[in-house]
């Protein structure tokens, strides 16, 4: 290998790993950017109480009888396996 061949591929691989780490530093800054995005919308919606009747709500709605049976049906109706004729029973 060549002096040249040597230089040129230093100077690829320099430029290369420059450009990952400018990639990596904004990529960072964003992602930080969007957790502060995300605390000050958590922070919005715990003040103002909406996100505890929300969760009341789901809770009520996930552990009603009727919602479990629908949800076992809706399984049943998807599944591929599913026959009248079922071995198991």
């Amino acid at each position: 290998m060549g002096f040249w061949t040597f230089l040129g591929l230093a100077v690829i691989c320099g430029c290369l790993l420059g450009g990952y780490s400018i990639h990596a530093r904004s990529k960072s800054r964003t992602s930080k950017a969007d957790v502060l995005r995300l605390e000050a919308r958590l922070a919005g919606l715990e003040s103002s109480g909406n996100l505890e009747e929300r969760v009341r709500a789901l809770e009520a709605i996930v552990t009603d009888p009727k919602f479990q049976l629908d949800r076992e049906i809706s399984k049943l109706e998807k599944s591929p396996g599913a026959s009248a004729s079922d071995p198991s029973d």
